[in-house]
């Protein structure tokens, strides 16, 4: 289990509910361009270090998908971060099987998915795959509790998460869409969970 929350893997859950039908998860921008050029109508989403690439359709940004959701569905999204997408890869190609990313607008329909399974390894993705990041962090508590069934307030989690200095920091830098840290904080706003696969166009995420 990967977490992402500000901003990877709530952005991915939102162009899944905005109809996108697949994503496919790239390691850098060159990738991900090679990706997209082998799949036709396929969009390009992510950033590094926050910004968006010029090369890219979309943002690493939920305010950006529900913005223009139409943009996105029926679409095959190839998504690059610097931290979630990365992460979810070097864990598939570490062994995880099977692999769940998450963040706050799914963590209950996730830890749901997950419940039964012997063991579960929750990664936090941080800042850059290096530092921790508050919010990843609380939300990795949130899904500990769900999965021991500990009662868990998880709409008080993400207005902890919303406060953070690192969710204030972001709300002002110039990459980031001014709705987003208010959609990453919308506690379960999903009902669903997004799993990560192999497939033949690469590392593909979808949602069950």
């Amino acid at each position: 289990m990967v977490i992402d929350v500000f901003r990877a893997f709530s952005a991915a859950a939102y162009a899944f509910a905005a109809g996108a039908d697949r994503i496919i998860l790239a390691e850098s921008v060159a990738e991900a361009i090679g990706i997209a050029e082998r799949i036709p109508g396929s969009l390009l989403m992510g950033e590094v270090n926050g910004v968006k690439p010029g090369e890219f359709d979309i943002g690493n940004s939920p305010g950006e998908i529900v913005a223009d959701q139409a943009r996105v569905s029926a679409r095959t999204i190839v998504h690059r971060s610097s931290s979630g997408t990365r992460c979810a890869r070097a864990a598939l190609a570490a062994g995880a099987a099977p692999l769940f990313v998450a963040s706050l607008v799914v963590v209950s329909a996730t830890a749901r998915a997950i419940t039964g399974a012997e063991r579960v390894t929750i990664i936090p993705s941080g800042i850059g795959g290096a530092e921790p990041a508050d919010e990843d962090e609380i939300c990795a508590d949130v899904l500990t509790d769900l999965l021991s069934g500990v009662a868990c307030d998880v709409p008080a989690a993400a207005a902890r998460v919303a406060a953070l200095e690192r969710a204030e920091g972001l709300r002002l830098a110039p990459f980031t869409h001014p709705d987003d840290i208010a959609l990453c904080t919308q506690a379960d706003r999903f009902d669903f969970a997004m799993k990560v696969s192999e497939t033949s166009d690469g590392m593909t995420l979808a949602c069950v």
